[in-house]
């Protein structure tokens, strides 16, 4: 639900979302049928964490911005390099790193 509240915000906020995926197989899939050029990742998804998402889109040179409610040390290497937003955040502040991940 907070996915898909979040997609709208970012519509609005001029990003074209091209999918909400809860789990780390729907996410795959979705990138596997869809280009991206930037993702916002949740660290954790329930019962498993989004590090195989992030290993992917690393791969394929996708930048990505994780949120989480975990400390930074608490987090899989994966996101190590990546841009952490701690919960709760403002869409403002997400947006103003999802943008500037763009321009690197």
């Amino acid at each position: 639900m907070i996915g898909f509240d979040l997609s709208v915000e970012l519509e609005e906020a001029g990003f074209n979302v091209v999918g909400v995926a809860p789990t780390v197989a729907k996410a795959l899939h979705l990138l596997e049928r869809q280009r991206c050029d930037l993702a916002v990742l949740d660290v954790n998804l329930g019962q498993e964490t989004s590090a195989p998402i992030a290993r992917a889109l690393i791969a394929a040179g996708v930048p990505f911005v994780a949120v989480t409610g975990y400390a930074v040390d608490q987090c899989p290497e994966e996101f190590a390099t990546a841009p952490l937003l701690s919960k709760p955040f403002q869409t403002a502040r997400l947006v103003a790193t999802l943008k500037r991940q763009l321009h690197q």
